[in-house]
This record gives structure tokens, C-alpha cells and sequence, in this order.
């Protein structure tokens, strides 16, 4: 038997796909702070707008998904993570107009290593996200914030478990690089 507020979370999943308009509210009110979250740390020009897209998208396709509010969540997180794909490649597609700012220039880049070790100096853990590579971060967010399965990510990042499961070894492995970096750095410090 499963705990109360898997229950009910459950109870109201099935609920809504009845189209129970206090259930769908429940549902919207429970996903939609960590669908935000997650569109605010990728990035999304409008994570607000794009949040609600997600639900526009979802709600109608309850009585599809399967799996409970297990399901539901990985449908809401994959639906995010296609719109928000689509909005990142129609970005890349369109020219940033503006004016020169030499501070903004992206033709003159420091090093990996500068960038790398300015970053790990501010030490969050967004911060220290944004270092890794996209494939690894998006992976990471998936499984901690939208506490999605490795099945689940897979499907919403459209690869192979196995792929998931490597992509994530590999940013955990960097995420401990980097905090034993930054670890090393504020010690160096404080003995100064």
C-alpha cells in the first residue's frame, strides 16, 4: 500500500482525467512549480508563458497517460522539454539584433579553464550546472528536479537508458570535480 499523498496524488490524476475541474487544478498546481523551475534553468525567454503552454498541451491528454501521477509527470517534462527544444533551436535560427557591447562580444571567449575557474569562485550549484555540457545538464535537471526515472528521462531526451545513464555518470563525475575544485580554491583562501 502506498503513502497517503501518493494516494491522493494518484486519486486526483484519475480524477482529473474525468475532468474534474478541482483535480486538474490540483494537478496544475502541484506539476506546474517544477515544470517553471525546470524551463527558468534551461533558459526559456518566457518560462511563465512556456509553462502553461505545457499544461494547455497536457490537460487534454490525461485520460492518455498511463502510469498515474507517475505518468503525468513524465508527460508534462517531456512535453517541456520538446517546447522548450523548439524554442531554443527557433533562438539559434534567429539573429540577435543589437548594439556593440565589446563586455558581450562572443567572437572573443576566455578559455575553459578561465571561464571554468571565475565560475566556481560564485560555487552554486546552478553555477556549477552551467558549466557542464548541455546533453549532461538537461540530463541532471530531468532526474533531480523533475524527478523523472532514467526510463522517463530517456523517452522525454529521446535516447537510450544506456545513453542516460552514461550522460548522467558523466556530469555526476564532473559535478564532484568541480565542487572538489572549488572545495580546494576556498581552503587556498582561508589559509591566506
Amino acid at each position: 500500500m502506498g503513502t497517503p499523498v501518493a494516494e491522493d496524488l494518484e486519486s486526483t490524476v484519475d480524477a482529473a482525467s474525468r475532468g474534474d475541474t478541482a483535480a486538474l487544478r490540483a494537478v496544475y498546481e502541484t506539476l506546474s512549480p517544477r515544470v517553471l523551475g525546470y524551463l527558468q534553468i534551461r533558459g526559456a525567454e518566457d518560462p511563465e508563458g512556456l509553462t502553461n503552454e505545457v499544461f494547455v498541451r497536457v490537460l487534454p491528454r490525461l485520460a492518455e497517460a498511463h502510469g498515474g501521477f507517475g505518468g503525468l509527470r513524465a508527460l508534462a517534462f517531456t512535453v517541456a522539454h520538446g517546447l522548450l527544444v523548439d524554442e531554443l533551436r527557433r533562438r539559434g535560427r534567429q539573429p540577435v539584433l543589437g548594439e556593440y557591447d565589446a563586455s558581450r562580444d562572443r567572437r572573443t571567449q576566455p578559455s575553459a579553464e578561465e571561464e571554468a575557474i571565475g565560475r566556481l569562485g560564485e560555487g552554486t550549484a546552478l553555477e556549477l550546472l552551467e558549466l557542464l555540457p548541455e546533453a549532461q545538464r538537461t540530463v541532471v535537471l530531468l532526474r533531480v528536479l523533475g524527478e523523472l526515472s532514467v526510463a522517463e528521462t530517456a523517452a522525454a531526451v529521446g535516447r537510450s537508458e544506456a545513453a542516460v545513464k552514461k550522460v548522467q555518470a558523466k556530469a555526476l563525475e564532473a559535478l564532484r570535480t568541480l565542487a572538489a575544485s572549488e572545495a580546494r580554491t576556498t581552503n587556498e583562501e582561508a589559509r591566506r
